[in-house]
């Protein structure tokens, strides 16, 4: 058995990783716990939060929207992987193998885009203007042309979007194996996750 603490962004990402990630990894004799930092998220304060939690696991890992750190920490030039290295960097050193970071780019709404046709229903919209954005990118993942133009920023223009009732459920409809199917960065995650007993 694995003991697995998964850090979390808000309650969105939280009810999605308690919904359905947790019950997934269980048939890998992976027992997950999920920590909420309930937004704000820096670079100080979460690794002063997981240095405090990571002894009481095997591993750590994390999910954090990207934009989640623009407002104050992000500096130009900064990388989804530079940002997940600065994380395993406020890891005390001899616990700092046990950290795996994950940054969803650019936001966790991206994963919704997995299932046009379930996004549609679960926001009650017309399915036209999701079918428009998926014609632009190729890789869901990437779905920004901005800050302005980020996933939940193009859900709001669209539809009446509440991140902690919506997300979850739209997320829990689609399902792990077709998120993972379109959103290559997040089946990585899940595929590390999946290895760690072996």
């Amino acid at each position: 058995m694995v003991r697995l603490l998964i850090s979390v962004e808000g309650h969105s990402e939280y009810k999605f990783v308690e919904e359905v990630v947790v019950p997934y990894l269980s048939g890998f004799d992976i027992f997950v716990q999920t920590q909420n930092m309930k937004g704000n998220i820096g670079l100080d304060r979460v690794g002063s939060k997981l240095n405090a939690l990571i002894y009481s696991y095997d591993f750590v890992t994390t999910l954090y929207d990207f934009y989640g750190f623009q407002k104050r920490h992000l500096i130009d030039g900064e990388t989804k992987e530079s940002l997940e290295e600065k994380i395993k960097n406020r890891i005390k050193k001899d616990q700092r193998q046990k950290i795996i970071p994950y940054i969803q780019m650019y936001e966790f709404e991206a994963l919704l885009f997995s299932d046009a046709e379930k996004m549609a229903t679960g926001l009650n919209t017309n399915q036209d203007w999701i079918n428009k954005i998926l014609v632009n990118f190729n890789n869901i993942e990437k779905i920004n042309n901005s800050k302005d133009a980020a996933p939940s920023k193009r859900i709001e223009k669209n539809a009446r979007y509440i991140k902690t009732t919506h997300a979850p459920n739209i997320l829990n409809n689609i399902g792990l194996a077709e998120i993972r199917k379109k959103c290559t960065g997040f089946d990585a995650w899940i595929t590390r996750l999946e290895n760690l007993n072996g």
